[in-house]
């Protein structure tokens, strides 16, 4: 096969995922003109307390899988064992785990809802957050099968479910009875169980009760170092949350939390190629050219990628701030002066896609020891320069913290991943799609543009992408692929 034709197969996955993907957090933001509207939650402050129990979630979340995903992963292809052993291990190996886990966080919930909240009184925030988590670490195995069987089409299926299925209960919980925080937390634990539910079939297909311990040893050796590497990861995309309220304030947070979940919008999209990416590499990993395909992915998604931040860097605000319907805006009036930090988080995510393509060397090698350090550094930066910078930039510092952190991420990957297993990387042609993003967003950020001038600038970011960075026969094979799709 081809490598035109092994990327489209990956592309055609990735975008079937990214639809998943959007299924999975669309839900949040169409309902964000509800959650930034008063009348449902309150204040800001209010708000930023619905951002700070998603980010104990979302943080939490890692600790609940500590790798045991990626190392399921791993040996569902590269470990030569029955692929029954190795769900059963993993299921449980978490089941164990999570149980002990979601103990810990009911009977301590007071003091944590002391640490995340400032008051024991948010206890019982605390505690759906716990039962969210266990069911959410156990429904999360049977799409693992799903995406290990490149099953994207009835991955995608189940993920519409969940997102029809919140979408009903948060129309429910928040708009009809008005439970406010309560009701999205109430929302999360339904969808969380119902999924469970329905996709024990799934996960029927490989059950059995035999635990291979020497298996689910070589499992945790994998594993296990994506926990630390996991909780720095989710420093550097959480930790703002706790850093932006201790300097500015709650009401801040919940400016800054309602613009990011618009920039986060390219994490979707990262995400969903994630997704594909993982048994994709791990399949054509001892294929002669897997280095070569691996370049050519780096450099189509930096192209891509790119064109995306760009359209979105000149008409994001015109799109927020247009009233629709003359009845609704897509974000509230009160959060519009945090939507300049939108393309400073959607370039933020373009580095992490550039390091997630170069991870197959330690899946591959078995080195994931290494992923700490990425994660790790980019914690520290995170961290460093959110404190120097909130003080002076407000919001803007925490978005430029989540921008260095990403980029530092993905200059430390590649310089090790270039030593334990070197792909051939198109500088090049990276480096000129780079001074296109850099530049355009430079000049947006230094001038105020009329509707017409970002509109032709657009224009000619796309063409300089399609005529400069990209070959002739990669043209040739994209009209191809755009008059298959339009025919």
């Amino acid at each position: 096969m081809s490598i035109f034709k092994q990327i489209t197969r990956l592309a055609q996955h990735s975008a079937i995922y990214a639809i998943s993907n959007a299924f999975q957090k669309l839900s949040g933001l169409i309902l964000l003109p509800v959650y930034t509207n008063l009348n449902y939650i309150p204040s800001r402050s209010e708000f930023g307390d619905y951002v700070m129990i998603f980010t104990f979630i979302a943080f939490m979340y890692f600790v609940y899988s500590y790798g045991m995903d990626s190392a399921m992963l791993r040996y569902f292809f590269l470990g030569k064992r029955d692929r029954k052993i190795v769900f059963s291990s993993t299921f449980f190996i978490l089941l164990s785990t999570s149980v002990l886990t979601t103990l810990m966080i009911v009977v301590f919930s007071p003091q944590l809802g002391e640490v995340l909240l400032k008051s024991p009184t948010y206890a019982p925030y605390v505690r759906l957050a716990g039962l969210i988590l266990f069911f959410d670490a156990l429904g999360n195995l049977p799409y693992l099968i799903l995406r290990a069987e490149e099953k994207s089409i009835q991955f995608t299926l189940f993920k519409l479910f969940r997102f029809l299925l919140e979408l009903g209960l948060n129309v429910f919980f928040v708009v009809v009875l008005r439970k406010g925080v309560m009701g999205i937390l109430y929302t999360s634990l339904t969808a969380s169980i119902i999924n469970l539910l329905v996709m024990l079939p799934i996960a029927f297909r490989y059950f059995t009760l035999r635990v291979d311990f020497s298996l689910a040893r070589e499992m945790l050796a994998f594993g296990l170092p994506f926990l630390p590497h996991g909780i720095a990861y989710t420093t550097i995309e959480m930790v703002d949350r706790f850093i932006v309220p201790a300097v500015l304030g709650k009401d801040a947070l919940g400016l800054y939390g309602a613009s990011y979940k618009f920039g986060a919008i390219l994490l979707l999209l990262v995400n969903a190629f994630r997704n594909a990416w993982q048994p994709f590499f791990l399949n054509i990993a001892e294929q002669a050219n897997a280095k070569e395909i691996y370049s050519r992915v780096l450099t189509y998604f930096v192209v891509a990628s790119g064109v995306i931040v760009l359209l979105a860097t000149f008409f994001i605000r015109d799109i927020l701030t247009f009233h629709f319907f003359d009845s609704f805006y897509l974000l509230g009036k009160e959060y519009w002066s945090g939507i300049s930090i939108i393309p400073i988080i959607l370039l933020s995510y373009c580095f992490y896609g550039i390091y997630v393509i170069l991870t197959p060397g330690f899946y591959i090698t078995g080195r994931s020891k290494y992923m700490i350090v990425f994660t790790g550094s980019g914690a520290a930066i995170n961290i460093l320069v959110n404190l120097i910078l909130l003080p002076v930039m407000y919001i803007y510092g925490a978005a430029m913290a989540t921008l260095l952190s990403y980029a530092t991420m993905a200059i430390t990957i590649y310089l090790i991943s270039q030593r334990i297993y070197p792909i051939p990387i198109e500088g090049m042609r990276i480096l000129k799609m780079g001074l296109l993003i850099f530049g355009f967003m430079g000049v947006y950020y230094l001038w105020d543009w009329s509707f017409l001038l970002r509109v032709g600038f657009s224009i000619l970011s796309i063409l300089l992408s399609y005529f400069w960075v990209l070959n002739s026969r990669e043209r040739l094979v994209l009209k191809q692929q755009l008059s298959r799709l339009y025919s």
